[in-house]
């Protein structure tokens, strides 16, 4: 029997590159019983595994924040024409990477998914899912953005960081919510959580496959867990804010020094979460959370 062929979707803009090769080494290893070909969309010319046969480069240049985020849907649909041939397509944030085994069919809609897509359960938020409180989930509210979804609707809160689908439901999705990214654009308004809040609005209502935290789980999360419980984590979402990889802000370009990988830069890191759990207001809690490094 013939595999699927799957398209795997990634976009590693300016320092971002490097979280490809390891995540190129990770799906070619744990992604099974599937064809894989992997589209990277990167202003970085010479990177590994480029020439390889099953890797399409797609010249892209960094439009900043929010729009190297915002636009995704956009830019996979350059390649519409392509795209189109393979059974099956996936995104992956840059920092996804996995680390055991996932057939293809755990992630892979069935035909009572009828929107064809498939997207991962946001691990921050899913705690207020098993609490049943979708009022809570940070959905965009104002009604004069395409992603507005009023309060009283939705189950999910998924993230932005994996979804796909079957290659019709997939590309009807970016052609959807391209469009209304535009709109937003062209009346100065950007969605409260970029392109997850049009994600978000755009499989409210509708049904569609929900992966579990199993299926990207915060890499600073694993410490302290058992053999038995990592043995059930799939992907990872590797710590952007962590000093191996060289700190959130190298990693955006606001600094052109990397944050050192040094014990006391660990501590500081840790201390600021620490004291940022006693902090009532949101934004400042959220600030102090990322401020070392960040």
């Amino acid at each position: 029997m013939k595999k699927p062929k799957v398209a795997i979707l990634y976009i590693a803009l300016g320092r971002y590159i490097c979280f490809w090769k390891d995540f190129y080494l990770s799906c070619e290893k744990h992604l099974l019983n599937c064809e894989k070909h992997y589209f990277i969309w990167t202003d970085n010319t010479d990177f590994d595994f480029s020439k390889n046969k099953n890797v399409t480069v797609v010249s892209a240049q960094k439009k900043g924040w929010p729009y190297d985020s915002l636009l995704r849907f956009e830019m996979f649909l350059e390649k519409k024409d392509e795209l189109q041939k393979y059974d099956y397509m996936y995104f992956f944030n840059a920092n996804m990477e996995f680390i055991n085994d996932v057939d293809l069919s755990e992630i892979a809609p069935h035909l009572w998914h009828t929107s064809g897509i498939v997207a991962g359960i946001h691990p921050g938020k899913y705690g207020d899912i098993l609490d049943n409180q979708p009022d809570k989930f940070p959905y965009e509210r104002r009604s004069e953005s395409t992603a507005y979804i009023p309060f009283g609707c939705g189950k999910h809160y998924v993230c932005g960081a994996f979804n796909g689908g079957t290659s019709t439901g997939f590309l009807k999705m970016c052609a959807v919510l391209s469009k209304n990214v535009r709109i937003d654009i062209k009346n100065n308004i950007n969605a409260c959580v970029d392109d997850e809040s049009h994600l978000n609005a755009y499989l409210v209502d509708k049904e569609y496959l929900l992966c579990g935290q199993a299926y990207g789980f915060p890499e600073a999360k694993l410490r302290g867990l058992s053999p038995k419980v990592l043995a059930i984590i799939k992907i990872i979402s590797r710590h952007k804010e962590d000093p191996k990889y060289g700190g959130a802000a190298w990693l955006r370009g606001k600094t052109d020094k990397k944050m050192p990988d040094t014990a006391f830069t660990r501590m500081m890191i840790r201390v600021c979460r620490v004291v940022a759990c006693f902090i009532p207001n949101k934004n400042l809690r959220h600030k102090v959370r990322g401020y070392f490094g960040s």
